[in-house]
């Protein structure tokens, strides 16, 4: 037998419950013999005081490998480990024989081998290897073929909780006595009470990690509307931040027929084609996507549902719906090649997941649609625009004709000595005009509208502008129009032609809505060094406070008694805030009404 002694180990280490097992141990005669148990258990104690100081189920196996060759002689040592539904064991090996045997990570039913006669009934077993109760030719067959004569087997417990059964092995007969399976229960309940404290700290880490990985995959969904984007980058996140063995996600096709595969990340990346369908109603993604509920299958090959894929050794399958609302859009599906890779704590944060996921997809349908929607708008406006430029300017053509042939027609001297030719040629003249100035305003709408309009900057004369905007203007002999221009404002810097509809604009404003007799006057002065401020103000019906904010709005009109005589289209003043702001100025009006109203606005001064 070859011990290991341990000498003045401090009483204060050593755990209660093991103080208490060791007394007992001892204070039964007929299990404790002699000097060299206590050896051995003061050597079991060392060991046990490495496992408690362990965090992890790794580490734990790894001193189970590395220290146990001190307290018991064997060639193979071995754990299986009880899966949470308690009808499967798979095989730990921990050392080099075991390992050799290819059966580390391996199922096997509680009903199958010596490990799982021990885990059934709870009770420890010495037996020569081929009078072992539950041999199995997979389990122990394994071992006998590298020689293995003898076993010592023990179920690993706390309590009424059972964690599986420890194996030791010799490739000599008749190897482990009564003394040896002492040792070995001990061992194997502080492994219990061990193994059980470790998976309770590694499953709470796992559910902080599993919360964390779903609000970092939750703003993976929050960051895009691009639905082919969108899934890559979830089935990537899902199957790194949780370290799934497999990811794939599936979208109902149009036709509602089949599954389509649109995102994949994980280990049967090259092994599955990306423009992989599968049909409704076939294998457990179909079957999900028929019912619209999940399946949990931690043994696919009891799971008659299952499709099995070519080169795919997939043991454990989770599939769960994507659901907008009670309608199914597509399915997760998450894979394994280990038995029981999944628990209900995954399928709960897979849910919350999909449920998200379904948000996201809808969001981004919305989007596409919306987008798709204000493509054809945008189409739509283009030919519009084009249709209006169109009809105006072909307008534009005869009317002003009509309005150059109307006012030589007043200048004859037989109209002019009969008033009601007279009368009749200035109404058509008149109304004439006005249905040039509403092509005009309307061609302007649609190229601003359309974005199709730019400002060519240049130095511009404002008394030239001003004049330019008088001429253009009907004007009447009840009606005062005077200008007054500060000399270090007689430079500005913009585009004449606009501006002097901005101007002529204002000015017929002013006129409209004013009394016979009334005053308009123009001031133009310097401003803030590089401003140029324009004034034109009347003494007309003023405007009231409620109605100066809506003033610059498209069709925008005063609805006052006053003001229902006057003619207009309400486009007038929206045209000329367009093209001070695309000149960066600002325009607006101060008003009192009753007593007249001052349009203001902003222009950049010349350099020159």
């Amino acid at each position: 037998m070859n011990n290991r002694l341990l000498s003045d180990k401090p009483e204060a280490v050593i755990s209660m419950k093991t103080k208490k097992i060791i007394k007992t141990a001892s204070e039964d005669n007929k299990l404790i013999k002699g000097y060299g148990l206590t050896q051995r258990l003061n050597t079991l104690i060392e060991i046990t005081l490495q496992i408690d100081s362990v965090g992890s189920r790794a580490e734990i196996y790894d001193i189970l490998r590395k220290e146990s060759k001190w307290l018991m002689e064997f060639d193979v040592l071995s754990l299986a480990y009880l899966s949470p539904v308690r009808s499967f064991y798979s095989i730990v090996t921990l050392s080099p024989i075991a390992d050799a045997t290819g059966l580390n990570e391996t199922y096997f039913s509680v009903e199958e081998g010596l490990p799982g006669w021990v885990i059934r009934n709870q009770s420890p077993v010495i037996c020569n290897a081929k009078k072992c109760v539950g041999h199995s030719n997979s389990v122990e067959g394994k071992f006998e073929e590298f020689g293995i004569k003898s076993f010592l087997a023990v179920p690993i417990r706390s309590g009424q909780d059972q964690v599986g059964a420890l194996i030791f092995a010799s490739v000599n007969e008749d190897n482990y006595t009564e003394d040896d399976l002492v040792i070995a229960q001990l061992y194997g309940l502080q492994i219990a009470v061990s193994l059980k404290n470790t998976n309770f700290v590694e499953d709470a880490k796992k559910r902080i990690t599993q919360i964390e990985s779903t609000n970092e995959i939750s703003k993976i969904l929050n960051s895009t509307l691009d639905i082919d984007d969108l899934l890559v980058s979830t089935a990537e996140a899902i199957q790194q931040n949780f370290n799934y063995f497999d990811v794939t996600l599936f979208l109902l096709s149009e036709e509602n027929s089949e599954l389509l595969l649109k995102a994949h990340s994980g280990n049967y990346l090259d092994l599955l084609p990306g423009e992989y369908r599968q049909n409704i109603g076939e294998g457990i993604i179909g079957w999900v996507a028929e019912q619209g509920e999940y399946i949990l299958a931690n043994d696919v090959s009891q799971d008659p549902r299952y499709k099995s894929i070519e080169n795919h050794n997939t043991r454990s399958e989770l599939a769960l719906p994507i659901k907008v609302g009670a309608m199914l859009v597509g399915v997760l599906n998450i894979e394994d090649k280990k038995l029981f890779a999944f628990d209900e704590m995954d399928v709960l944060v897979l849910q919350t997941l999909c449920d998200q996921i379904a948000s996201a997809i809808a969001n981004a349908k919305l989007y596409e649609e919306i987008k798709l929607a204000n493509q054809k708008l945008t189409e739509l406006d283009s030919l519009k625009s084009e249709f209006i430029s169109i009809v105006s300017h072909d307008f534009r053509s005869p009317l002003s004709s009509i309005i150059l042939a109307g006012k030589a027609l007043l200048k004859n001297e037989d109209i002019q000595n009969n008033p009601r030719f007279k009368e009749y040629m200035q109404l058509i003249v008149t109304q004439a005009n006005r249905l040039n100035q509403l092509a005009e305003d309307t061609l302007s709408i649609t190229r601003i509208e359309s974005g199709q309009v730019s400002i060519a900057f240049k130095v511009v004369n404002v008394e030239r502008l001003i004049q330019d905007a008088l001429v253009s203007v009907r004007t009447s002999n009840r009606h005062t129009i005077t200008y007054n221009i500060d000399p270090n404002a007689s430079f500005i810097k913009g585009d004449h032609p606009k501006l002097r509809q901005v101007v002529q604009n204002l000015l017929s404003n002013a006129i409209k809505y004013s009394p016979a007799g009334g005053k308009v006057t123009i001031n133009v002065v310097e401003q803030d060094g590089d401003e140029i401020l324009f004034i034109i103000s009347d003494e007309g019906i003023g405007i009231k406070s409620e109605y100066q904010d809506k003033l610059f709005q498209k069709f925008s009109r005063v609805d006052e008694p006053d003001s229902k005589h006057i003619k207009g289209t309400g486009l007038g003043l929206w045209i000329c805030r367009e093209i001070i702001e695309a000149h960066k100025g600002k325009i607006w009006i101060e008003s009192e009404y009753g007593k007249g109203s001052t349009f203001k606005f902003t222009i950049k001064k010349s350099d020159s």
